[in-house]
């Protein structure tokens, strides 16, 4: 994909997540958008695509949070590594595959995000922190993967046509 078209639709992501995102929430947590789009957009053009996408969504995540520099960036190139491990196995751009593993994989972000910041000294009350955003901001993450993917897929086939073979 153009690799203006990425920046685009990521920071633009980033940004939304970071100003008006935090308004539509549940039970005190939001979704995180750019994590859902980088998950989706693996699943369609595979692990090279994916870790531009993690690299540009993480950088642009971390500029606009107020975490040490980097954890996002690293916890998102994590999680496209291991999501890219799924693409193409079975259900091709099926949804049945990344509905699956949006919240195992939202599960490995936040957590190795909060265990980063245990890392460079940020008190972490596991116990809370587990039940009170991880769990909740999985499950908001799977109902966007919902809504999400199959915008990306008309993205993915709008963007890279494929070709008719006789």
């Amino acid at each position: 994909m153009p690799t203006i078209v990425s920046l685009v639709i990521l920071i633009s992501a980033a940004l939304l997540q970071s100003t008006l995102l935090p308004y539509v929430e549940i039970s005190g947590v939001h979704p995180d958008l750019v994590l859902v789009l980088v998950i989706g957009w693996v699943f369609l053009s595979g692990l090279e695509e994916g870790l531009r996408w993690a690299l540009i969504g993480g950088l642009s995540v971390d500029f606009l949070s107020g975490a040490p520099f980097g954890v996002f960036t690293l916890t998102m190139l994590v999680v496209a590594l291991v999501t890219g491990f799924f693409h193409g196995r079975t259900f091709g751009s099926s949804m049945v595959v990344p509905l699956g593993l949006i919240f195992p994989l939202s599960l490995l972000f936040n957590g190795l995000a909060l265990l980063l910041l245990a890392l460079l000294g940020r008190p972490i009350a596991w116990s809370n922190a587990f039940f009170d955003i991880l769990l909740p901001t999985a499950i908001f993450n799977t109902m966007l993967m919902m809504l999400v993917f199959p915008l990306l897929y008309l993205l993915n086939r709008f963007l890279t046509p494929r070709q008719l073979s006789f």
